[in-house]
């Protein structure tokens, strides 16, 4: 699909930030490369810019961001522009012939928003607006300023500035048909030249839709102030969930707040391999200090080393330049900068008289040698897990290993501590010898435990448990791939049992996305996805739970473990299946499909809105869909072999139990050793 972006305005509101709105940075990105970085992550590469104002400048730009993000972008300037952004959208007509996305340059947003839209179904020659529906008093939109949209029944009724009444916000996100086109042109002929009178007169046409956006997922940039908004909200966005105890206190604050806005307003065209060089050259620094006798400045530039080395992931966030590679690099770097500070300290320690007398050479030399491989080998298991035992390691604390920050922690109070006494260094040292050398062992015994059986809790006991309702909680599966049989085989000509197996592959996913799986873009699917849903609702409350998934709740709840529901099920049903089925009690939160959550959506919710670190969170699901929608959100998986066998789940590399009351016996450490000496026969293989 192409992507068209509205970028000929002037924004004389922004001229104080430079002359040409597009081109104004927002945390280190022009606004329109923002836009179009965006979009490619969302997985777009085919971009139509329509240029007015200061073109020239603009459109040399495009060319080099064209050659430099290896993208098709092609402009069209629009010698109108000033009449209004419904003449820059017509200027575009002859680019398109097909279904599109349209953006506009000025407009920060969220990828999985556009990634969501995108997979949107457009019916008739529709146009689907994405709408922020937070109007309240805490909105953080300007209301005098936005786009407001009246909405009924999930359509456009009005669009404009200063309607009344109004329940949304205009986000400038919007899947088009072409038929938006002479939309634009009759809004023109009446007088109109906005891009929202465009769409009013597809309103008109009952061919205007909404769909729902997560509030302050999207800023509207039309004033410094709206800069610096959206500035904060992207810094405030950058800490990562894995982030060890002293990088959320300490570091994050420090590159957040100070390193990495000074950083980008030094150098704006920085680029993170440069931050990770960067880090390493000031880490190199810091083995030097010590090296030449200054252990108080080597401390001191340990610690400006490890709040740097997360400005690099900061930038390449801030710029959506994300890359394997630079992932590669910066932990290549990291572990040579830390053999070669240890290496100094080492040396600081071996030539300091005080530290000699006080603990002699030989421990000085073995400490110093176990210290530098020891934090090697951290990083070396940590590969070596995945490679030859398809195990991640995970957990906060010596399993994980994702503790750097303390290291590098250590060595710098070690470093500071010199100016009390020299010996505060190969104390340093020894603390590091000790923790790495444990997080090894300890990782030698999970990985031996995993290797004879493996399990998803070997290694952490998580906190949470998330479980998908239809087929894992609730005995609804028969009920629903019966009423699902029928209309397929009815309306798509299948036999049953192809209409069986095609429903059975895609479960896991609300219906409406499994016909549009199994038959992209059939004119049936709209009218056999209500069908669905009208008789699911129908009869649904009258599946109870299964009786394991009953035990195993009131289990958890009794060891404190935080239990979650999620579906594919409609929210307003997946509440009404709670309360008939009386397990609110026993959840501390359900979440359903709504036309912007999915179950992938749904895992993170939970996760921020709980404050749950994703490696120890259980995701116990029926299907391999449940595990295609949630395997990048960090969290483990469980299969249960209600629909699906043991080699179906192995065939994909999961684990699986045979239900509920075998996940209860492997949670419990008695349990967890007879399994693994082959004692239950009903443990996952």
């Amino acid at each position: 699909m192409k992507c068209l972006i509205l970028a000929a305005g002037r924004g004389s509101r922004l001229t104080a930030k430079g002359d040409s709105k597009p081109l104004v940075a927002v945390a280190g990105l022009p606004l329109i490369e923002r836009t179009i970085a965006t979009a490619q992550r969302a997985g777009f590469s085919d971009f139509y810019v329509v240029t007015g104002y200061k073109a020239p400048a603009l459109e040399a730009f495009l060319s080099e961001l064209s050659s430099r993000r290896n993208l098709s972008i092609t402009p069209i300037r629009n010698p109108n522009w000033e009449s209004g952004n419904g003449t820059s959208l017509l200027a575009a007509r002859g680019a398109f012939d097909g279904n599109f996305i349209l953006l506009m340059a000025d407009h920060v947003f969220e990828e999985d928003t556009l990634t969501r839209l995108s997979r949107q179904r457009l019916e008739n020659g529709e146009v689907i607006l994405a709408a922020d529906f937070d109007v309240g008093a805490d909105s953080p939109v300007d209301e005098d300023d936005a786009t407001r949209v009246r909405t009924e029944d999930g359509r456009i009724v009005e669009i404009g500035k200063g309607i009344e009444p109004y329940n949304a916000y205009d986000t400038g996100i919007f899947l088009c048909s072409p038929d938006v086109f002479s939309a634009a042109e009759e809004s023109a002929r009446a007088g109109d030249d906005s891009l929202s009178g465009g769409i009013r007169a597809m309103a008109e046409r009952g061919k205007a839709r909404v769909f729902e956006v997560p509030a302050r997922s999207w800023m509207d940039i039309d004033t410094p102030r709206d800069l610096e908004r959206a500035e904060e909200r992207l810094y405030s966005a950058l800490s990562k969930p894995h982030d060890g105890f002293i990088s959320r206190v300490l570091n994050r604050r420090l590159s957040i707040g100070l390193i990495t806005p000074l950083l980008l307003r030094i150098r704006p065209g920085i680029t993170p391999n440069q931050v990770s060089v960067l880090s390493f050259a000031i880490g190199l620094v810091a083995s030097l200090c010590f090296f030449f006798q200054y252990a108080v400045l080597g401390g001191v530039a340990i610690k400006l080393a490890s709040v740097v080395d997360g400005c690099d992931g900061e930038i390449a966030r801030l710029k959506k330049a994300q890359s394997a590679f630079g992932g590669f690099l910066d932990a290549v770097l990291d572990r040579y900068v830390d053999s070669f500070i240890l290496f100094g300290m080492f040396y600081f320690s071996w030539t300091s008289t005080e530290t000699v007398a006080l603990f002699g050479p030989f421990l000085i030399l073995a400490t110093s040698a176990l210290a530098v491989s020891g934090n090697l080998m951290v990083s070396y298991t940590s590969t070596k897990s995945v490679t030859d035992l398809g195990y991640r390691y995970a957990g906060r604390f010596i399993a994980a290993g994702r503790g750097r920050d303390w290291r590098l922690f250590v060595l710098f109070l070690g470093g500071i501590l010199a100016w009390v006494h020299p010996g505060s260094v190969f104390l340093a040292t020894s603390v590091i010898a000790v923790l790495s050398n444990a997080i090894v062992l300890e990782r030698m015994r999970i990985s031996w435990l995993h290797s004879r059986r493996p399990t998803p809790l070997v290694g952490v006991q998580p906190k949470a448990v998330i479980f998908d309702l239809d087929g894992t909680v609730a005995d609804t599966m028969p009920f629903l791939t019966e009423i699902a049989v029928e209309l397929i085989s009815e309306h798509y000509r299948v036999t049953k049992v192809v209409a069986r197996q095609r429903y059975l592959e895609t479960t896991g996913m609300d219906f409406a996305a499994q016909l549009e799986r199994i038959f992209p873009d059939h004119p049936n699917n709209p009218q056999v996805a209500r069908t669905f849903e009208s008789r699911k609702r129908k009869g649904f409350l009258d599946h109870p739970v299964f009786p394991d998934a009953l035990a195993a709740l009131h289990y958890f709840k009794s060891r404190d473990v935080r239990r979650f529901v999620c579906s594919s099920t409609r929210q307003e049903v997946l509440t009404d299946y709670v309360s008939a089925s009386k397990i609110g009690h026993l959840l501390d939160g359900y979440l359903g499909q709504t036309a912007s959550r999915d179950k992938g959506q749904q895992v993170e919710r939970i996760l921020e809105e709980h404050h749950l670190d994703p490696g120890e969170v259980l995701f116990v699901g029926d299907s391999l869909m449940d595990w295609d929608l949630i395997k990048d959100k960090g969290v483990r998986f469980l299969g249960v072999r209600r629909i699906f066998d043991e080699q179906d789940f192995r065939q994909q590399g999961l684990l699986s139990v045979h239900d509920l009351t075998d996940l209860v016996r492997l949670w419990e450490p008695s349990a967890l050793r007879s399994t693994n000496e082959g004692a239950s026969s009903r443990a996952p293989a």
